[in-house]
């Protein structure tokens, strides 16, 4: 408590304007510090130092260690990669002369030939001011993708038919690469069923046919079947460990139906349309399924039902761990997540919440891939590989990296890297009226100057 006093009295005693020169000041010791630190985040990634059994990324790494927000994570690491082609911007970010805000923002447009323009603006502009000619920079020199992204739609629903109807809006680029692919499929389709025809027709009749007189399928419906396809071959593309299933669908039908295509009963997709027997088989065959097979709405089966949590207990599982229980995994969807035994389920492992742990795709994955070995200590999760090593655990920098307990609670303070002599006192306080139109156009002149000078 006395150390709290003195601490009030030595405040109390600073004027006004000494405590706005100590904070101006300060930001920009902050600056720098904040630049050495994304130094060695540039030469950690580089060097991948963040590459542990789960571990996605740098950016995953720097969320899990660094109590970070993923997105604060992912614009830490393309800013810490996009300064190591810009030594203008990086030098004065270093030596406390740019502010974080602004090198964020000189880092989206920046390059070889605009940088030095882009700094010396900055100097004297505000943060704000820097964001509105970035944005700017970009809607006038191509179309900017976060528009874009925000535009993006997927919408879809089931019709009085039981036909899906889709609305989708996308970019351009990826449109025409759909649409082409889509084409192609309809067209290949539509050839192999003309020729197909004629050769029937010409050797049922020993004669040449018109193929004008075959029934031809609309080209509309050959087109969602080509869509149908292209998701087909793209569910199997590019599959790695942990991925989902290619298809997991869950089927209500009655016994009776599934028995004999002529019963009266019911079989229907969950959340969707009804299904007839032959619908249900088909996709049976290609599909992983789970599967409820009922008489009257009673259950008759439930498919190895002493092994697979049920919906109850993955309810449950999700109030305990609120996601995925890997420590950084930021996975909550419950489609997307899995309930693993700690002990194996083939080794008496018991189907019982206190006995299970939520996993992600991914990293449920890692766990039987790697052969990973999970317990519990109260709320923590413990994992260790087949020698026996830990390698998940909490955000812990000892465990993390490796260091010794002493650099670990120590480390080497990042401001140390630049001389207090190097530093300014304060940034220039800026902030005047800018024409913005005319800011961009001298740049975008520039540019275009350096590159005519080039060619």
């Amino acid at each position: 408590m006395g150390a709290v006093v003195a601490v009030r009295e030595v405040s109390g005693q600073r004027s006004v304007e000494e405590l706005a020169r100590e904070i101006r000041s300060g930001a920009v010791r902050l600056a720098a510090a904040t630049a050495a630190w994304l130094r060695l985040v540039a030469e950690f990634d580089a060097r991948e130092g963040w590459g542990e059994v789960g571990v996605k990324s740098c950016a995953h790494w720097l969320a899990w260690q660094c109590g970070m927000g993923p997105g604060a994570a992912r614009e830490h690491v393309r800013v810490a990669r996009a300064l190591g082609s810009l030594p203008v911007t990086a030098e004065a970010f270093a030596t406390g002369r740019l502010s974080y805000s602004k090198v964020r923002a000189i880092t989206r447009v920046a390059d070889a030939g605009t940088e030095v323009e882009l700094v010396e603006l900055a100097r004297h502009a505000t943060a704000s001011q820097v964001e509105r000619v970035v944005r700017a920079w970009r809607r006038s020199d191509a179309v900017d993708e976060e528009l874009v992204a925000e535009k993006r739609s997927f919408q879809w629903h089931w019709d009085a038919d039981g036909m899906l109807v889709l609305q989708v809006r996308m970019d351009g680029e990826a449109g025409v690469a759909l649409l082409a692919a889509v084409e192609s499929l309809a067209e290949r389709d539509a050839r192999r069923e003309r020729a197909a025809a004629t050769r029937a027709a010409a050797a049922a009749a020993d004669c040449p046919a018109d193929p004008e007189t075959f029934p031809r399928e609309r080209m509309s419906a050959r087109r969602c079947r080509a869509l149908a396809q292209l998701a087909e071959v793209a569910a199997d593309t590019g599959r790695r460990a942990g991925d989902p299933p290619r298809r997991e669908v869950v089927v209500h039908v009655d016994a009776d139906v599934l028995a004999d295509d002529a019963a009266a009963g019911r079989a229907h997709l969950e959340g969707g349309p009804a299904l007839s027997p032959a619908q249900v088989r088909r996709m049976a065959c290609e599909a992983a399924l789970t599967v409820i097979v009922e008489r009257h709405g009673q259950p008759l089966a439930l498919g190895r039902r002493r092994r697979l949590a049920t919906r109850v207990q993955r309810r449950a599982l999700l109030a305990r761990d609120g996601g995925c229980a890997r420590p950084g995994c930021t996975e909550t969807r419950i489609e997307r997540l899995h309930a693993h035994h700690l002990a194996p389920w083939r080794l008496g492992g018991r189907t019982d919440v206190s006995a299970m742990v939520l996993l992600c795709d991914v990293d449920h994955g890692l766990v039987h891939d790697e052969g990973l070995e999970l317990t519990r200590r109260g709320r923590e999760l413990v994992v260790h590989d087949g020698a026996g090593q830990r390698v998940w655990g909490p955000a812990d920098p000892t465990f993390a990296v490796g260091l010794p307990a002493r650099e670990a609670t120590s480390p080497r303070p990042l401001l140390t890297l630049v001389p207090d002599a190097a530093l300014p006192d304060a940034w220039p306080a800026g902030g005047e009226r800018m024409d913005l139109g005319h800011v961009v156009w001298a740049l975008l002149a520039h540019r275009e100057h350096l590159r005519r000078a080039a060619s």
